[in-house]
């Protein structure tokens, strides 16, 4: 029976000790190992969770235009345009990735975005309201024409005193963002070579948002990775349209890095920004940490773009090759190019942190942080976002003419036409899900060594109690106690 206990005993303090060996790696290389478990869990794969939520993602998506109704256009240009903000009319996006291709050989998967949105009916306003904007038709038919000579811009300006176009358009929001109108400098478009119309595909109507609705061609081709490669994280860009460059821009600019705007980063520092590329902006933006903070128990970084994000290049000398045009103010983005040669700028809404100059040309922008910012607030450790509002606005371009009667008199300015918000906040039961995985990340290094600690101690306790009793006592020998013998039994004796 002593064998059989001390063979237990033996296989035993074997067996913790082995835990212990093992709790001490696990705590020394937690997060090495937290970070292969969560990456193993993000990948783009059909059979991870990650890949079902980014097909087609369950979390309420809001879309919100506000479009600038321009009150006294009848006035312009003796009186600076008078803008009032109509809306928000709020829409109900849905999103779905199609045309999924994995591509194993360089880890990477292509797709096309196909959205899909509906009129809430709680929007500030209805689809039937009425609106006057610049005409943007009769902007870009100019704009287009400023470099042609003399008589070809005089039968232009002909050509529009005709068909009797004006500054202005009024029309219904209905009609403004994706019914569209007709127009017959539309027609007119489709018989010119592609050289003049700087090679946009031909179109029956205009509107902000015609043929968006429900189309797979709006954002292009995207090509992310998937975050199967070793050393890869799920989502950062490699191609869009087929291009690996922007064909627009030179140097750095030309240059697609960063997120696709679905997937960030881990291990995010308040030191560095956040990169993201922007089909919508034609571009890669470098968002500046703005603050960080808490948010239903979960730590944030909120990265926003800043008053350098569309700098013109007078403070930030980078953005001097994003400046394809005219880039006479900064805060603002001149995207003519990636639009067919368009007049249109981005901005912030009401021109945040954009020079004063271009709040000056127009009444009625009161840029309000709180309001207009564009940021993303993300979970710096998992690189999770968990609050996002994109907001940017849609100017055109206009300048004085000579030759073509309608612009012959405008001033140099940006006309602000709407801007939009697109805001995502995940929702309790994800805030509570990734609590739960913070704590395991920030406690399990933890764990593991108090673990170590305790399977340690008892292999100290068990050997030290095993050594206690197996130690004996040596044997105490009898000891007979004689009497002293006298002398004169001593010398009897040995007679």
């Amino acid at each position: 029976m002593r064998g059989r206990a001390s063979l237990w005993r033996r296989l035993a303090v074997g067996a913790a000790a082995l835990l212990a060996a093992a709790a001490l790696v696990a705590a020394l290389c937690w997060n090495r190992i937290f970070e292969s478990a969560l990456n193993s869990q993000i990948k783009l794969s059909p059979n991870t969770r990650a890949y079902n939520d980014w097909v087609a993602p369950s979390v309420p998506l809001l879309f919100d235009v506000y479009l600038f109704n321009w009150t006294n256009s009848k006035s312009f240009p003796e009186e600076r345009p008078n803008l009032e903000q109509l809306g928000p009319y709020r829409f109900r996006e849905q999103r779905r990735h199609v045309n999924v291709t994995f591509h194993p050989g360089n880890g990477s998967v292509s797709y096309r975005t196909q959205r899909s949105w509906h009129f809430d009916e709680q929007s500030n306003g209805t689809m039937e309201d009425t609106v006057t904007i610049l005409n943007i038709i009769v902007a870009s038919a100019i704009y287009r024409a400023r470099h042609w000579d003399f008589l070809t811009q005089k039968g232009l300006s002909m050509m529009l005193a005709m068909l009797g176009h004006g500054l202005t358009t009024t029309r219904t929001v209905r009609e403004l963002l994706f019914e569209g109108f007709e127009d017959r400098l539309l027609d007119i478009a489709k018989t010119l070579p592609a050289s003049t119309t700087g090679g946009a595909p031909p179109v029956d109507r205009f509107g902000l948002f015609y043929g968006r609705n429900n189309s797979m061609d709006t954002e292009g081709r995207v090509e992310v990775t998937t975050g199967a490669l070793s050393g890869t994280i799920p989502g950062q860009i490699l191609s869009w349209d087929y291009h690996k460059s922007l064909p627009w821009y030179e140097g750095e600019c030309a240059k697609m890095q960063g997120s696709g705007g679905e997937f960030m980063p881990h291990n995010l520092t308040e030191e560095a920004p956040l990169t993201i590329f922007m089909p919508d902006l034609c571009r890669t933006v470098h968002m500046e940490p703005e603050r960080s903070g808490e948010m239903d128990g979960l730590p944030y970084i909120k990265y926003a773009m800043t008053d350098i994000s569309f700098d013109n290049s007078t403070r930030n000398p980078q953005n001097s090759c994003f400046c394809n045009g005219e880039c006479i103010w900064g805060g603002v983005m001149n995207v003519s190019a990636c639009r067919y040669g368009s007049p249109s700028f981005l901005s912030l809404p009401h021109f945040l942190h954009g020079d004063p100059e271009l709040r000056e040309a127009v009444q009625g922008m009161r840029p309000d942080p709180d309001l207009h910012s564009f940021y993303f607030a993300v979970e710096p450790r998992l690189g999770v976002p968990l609050d996002v509002a994109g907001r940017f606005q849609f100017n055109v371009y206009i300048e004085p003419n000579p030759y073509i009667a309608l612009y012959e008199k405008v001033p140099r300015m940006l006309f602000p036409i709407f801007w939009v918000e697109q805001s995502v906040k995940v929702s309790e039961s994800v805030f509570a899900e990734l609590r739960m995985v913070r704590a395991i990340l920030d406690w399990g290094g933890t764990v593991c060594a108090c673990a170590a600690i305790f399977f340690a101690s008892f292999v100290t306790i068990v050997t030290c109690c095993n050594k206690k009793s197996q130690y004996t006592k040596p044997p105490i020998q009898d000891i007979v106690c004689e009497k002293p013998k006298d002398e004169a039994e001593i010398k009897l004796y040995s007679m």
